[in-house]
């Protein structure tokens, strides 16, 4: 669902940058010289971008840097900012030089945007942030193509939770909220999102695997949420899954799909069985290719998500092999992802003792990089109706 732009406006910047403010019906995007500032309706930034560095900003004030090194090999310069006087500095940066460039601007549905991203000072922003982190527990990871999704928790934590390379869900108890329950925490959310809900065209039902609440129970929760939001500017729901939990039938899952629900991500990790002993992941792989294939058939298209360099250099082969074969059962087209995620091992991991018991060699980039070639070179789908296979680093995300 695009956005419409309701005003296109010139400015001329102090320093004599031509630019262009631009009003849409979801944000404020500004661009001046090289300068891209992106907030939404209640003010809150999103996207800076100048002297050539791209900050993102989350509503948990949480900020990110990136930069691209290189297209190929996939390299990207990431940075989480830590310290809170230098994200004050960015904040006051971007409102000094936004008062270079949009003296000239007298259109009034504009200006009154405007005030709102000036009034959203530092300490209004983390008085924000402090909102947002009463409302939500810790957003641990989504998909890339979900960081502007509205998050709603009708689903706490991770029902399985045993994944050794996997630390996102250990801080908190898996648990299924009541219907009475989520609709107060809507109700919150939609509150504090204000104006700024109509950048978030998708609703993402999290934790870890919202549909394994029953589905009557999911209908509700969707319901709710449509009670509380404009149904003409959600494009739709999307969650995570899991193969190895009693999956739905294929008469549930169309249910669910006439209620809205577009697309559901899978962790598959890896094909080699051996690979998901390491990994405690639950097996066989081919229950994967089973629940693919039902939601396919239900009208529901799918993120599949591997671990590049899961196994280390001992499983190299095994997992490049297997994951293919596995990927290549699916029935995925055009609408669906093949998400690559390189394997971070963190401290408190139990992979990273795993990896001892088992003898293995972690991977350097470069490897990561031939494993990453050599999956895809073996993917069979038949262009122009192939899914999109990107890369997904779980370093770069914030909400």
């Amino acid at each position: 669902m695009s956005s419409t732009l309701r005003y296109e406006i010139d400015v001329l910047s102090a320093d004599g940058l031509k630019g262009k403010v631009w009003l849409y019906d979801d944000s404020l995007r500004i661009h001046v010289g090289k300068e891209v500032y992106v907030f939404d309706l209640e003010g809150r930034p999103i996207f800076i971008y100048y002297n050539d560095r791209l900050f993102v900003r989350g509503l948990s004030g949480e900020f990110v840097e990136k930069k691209w090194l290189s297209v190929r090999p996939h390299r990207r310069f990431l940075r989480r900012l830590r310290d809170d006087e230098e994200k004050r500095r960015i904040v006051e940066y971007t409102h000094w030089r936004l008062g270079t460039i949009l003296n000239s601007v007298d259109e009034d549905e504009v200006t009154e945007v405007i005030d709102r991203v000036f009034d959203m000072n530092y300490w209004r922003l983390e008085v924000d942030a402090d909102r947002f982190r009463k409302i939500y527990l810790p957003i641990s990871i989504l998909p890339p193509d979900q960081y502007l999704s509205l998050v709603l928790q009708p689903v706490i934590g991770c029902p399985y939770n045993k994944c050794s390379f996997c630390t996102f869900y250990r801080d908190r108890r898996f648990r299924i909220r009541s219907v009475d329950e989520f609709r107060e925490h809507v109700a919150m959310v939609r509150d504090f999102m204000g104006r700024g809900v109509l950048i978030r065209k998708k609703v993402f039902l999290a934790d870890a695997n919202a549909l394994i609440a029953d589905t009557d129970l999911l209908y509700e929760y969707m319901d709710v949420a449509l009670e509380y939001l404009d149904h003409d500017s959600i494009e739709g729901f999307y969650a995570f899954t899991d193969y190895f939990h009693k999956p739905k039938g294929i008469d549930e899952l169309r249910k669910l799909r006439r209620k809205g629900l577009k697309r559901v991500y899978i962790g598959l990790e890896s094909g080699s069985d051996d690979v998901l002993k390491i990994l405690n992941k639950p097996g066989p792989s081919s229950k994967a290719v089973e629940y693919v294939k039902l939601f396919k058939k239900a009208g529901i298209n799918v993120g599949v998500i591997v671990l590049i360099g899961a196994g280390g250099r001992e499983y190299y082969d095994d997992h490049v092999q297997k994951t293919a074969e596995v990927l290549n059962m699916m029935p995925l087209d055009g609408r669906d992802i093949i998400y690559l995620s390189r394997l971070k091992v963190r401290e408190e991991s139990p992979y990273r003792y795993l990896s001892l018991k088992y003898g293995l060699t972690s991977l350097t980039m470069e490897e990561m990089d031939r494993q990453i070639s050599d999956l895809t070179w073996k993917l069979k789908f038949d262009p122009p109706n192939s899914p999109v296979v990107a890369e997904y680093d779980i370093d770069e995300f914030v909400y």
